[in-house]
């Protein structure tokens, strides 16, 4: 019984590109927190000024028809509270590769979701490698079960951070008939706003200037937001938004999407200087094999 490669389609060269872009938020959100810019600016810079790329890209030619409010409504609350959860679990003391390593729990959420929503029919045999590139993470993560503690509220956050890629993923894959670039503007231009409300509710519950904090940026953090935004936002998701669904099973994509802690990986070393052992790099090979597994099955 041989490898079956025809599965490796465009939309799994998309999936590999994407990982590329979204490993370098690790990079740019360390660097921005490091230099005094709180999550939530953060988050409403990288949003603002990711319109703001894909209006230029597209010509500002962006249509959203009045019956797909609702879900680009939704898809909007979701996508920015995923990104407001993700980057303030670092903020509120979870480390970077810890939190890298719980949000990317997503594929178990991703395999629950697709079998509820009855868009997948997920077999026992398709757990062992979601659970082995899980484990992975982790270990690229350098977690430590045994000192392993939800009394850290960055913790919950970052499982939390999961959960909501997850459902960020099934929406994204609700067709609509929108080229990938208005539908991800159509995002983008409800997350904006939602951000925004989201900021005295924040306030009024964390007083933590790294997660609530404004600041008018200078030269240097305004160039790391604007890398954030291009980089780490448009292309990425972008690419996403290019995968088809009949090539891609919701599982697939998840499992897939893996790669990104294995990239983050290298780039907190070669750029942040935050070396790996030996065992964080078994933990790449985890990820890498449970990929394929799925790829191949």
């Amino acid at each position: 019984m041989g490898f079956r490669m025809h599965h490796l389609t465009r939309s799994h060269i998309m999936l590999m590109m994407a990982n590329v872009g979204f490993s370098f938020i690790l990079v740019f959100s360390t660097l921005l927190r490091d230099s005094g810019i709180s999550s939530f600016q953060q988050v409403l810079f990288r949003v603002i000024l990711a319109i703001l790329i894909v209006l230029a890209l597209n010509k500002c030619q962006i249509r959203i028809r009045k019956e797909d409010l609702g879900h680009f409504m939704v898809i909007g609350i979701i996508f920015s509270l995923f990104l407001l959860t993700a980057l303030s679990a670092i903020a509120l003391g979870c480390s970077v590769p810890v939190a890298t390593a719980l949000i990317h729990t997503q594929p178990l959420f991703t395999s629950v979701i697709a079998m509820i929503s009855g868009r997948e029919r997920v077999s026992i045999k398709k757990f062992p490698p979601i659970l082995i590139g899980i484990i992975g993470v982790f270990i690229v993560g350098g977690i430590d079960l045994r000192n392993f503690s939800l009394a850290n509220v960055g913790v919950p956050l970052a499982i939390l951070a999961g959960l909501l890629y997850a459902v960020y993923l099934f929406l994204k894959r609700v067709e609509k008939g929108y080229r990938p670039l208005q539908a991800l503007f159509n995002t983008f231009i409800f997350a904006a706003p939602f951000t925004l409300i989201f900021w005295p509710f924040l306030m009024a519950f964390i007083k933590n200037p790294l997660i609530t904090g404004l600041t008018v940026p200078n030269y240097y953090q305004f160039f790391l937001l604007v890398l954030l935004a291009s980089v780490s936002t448009v292309a990425p998701y972008g690419l996403l938004n290019y995968v088809k669904n009949h090539e891609v099973s919701p599982t697939a994509e998840g499992m897939v999407l893996l790669i990104d802690p294995a990239f983050s990986l290298f780039w907190a070393m070669f750029i942040l200087g935050q070396y790996a052992t030996s065992f964080q790099y078994f933990g790449v090979f985890l990820i890498l094999i449970s990929a394929l597994m799925v790829l191949i099955s």
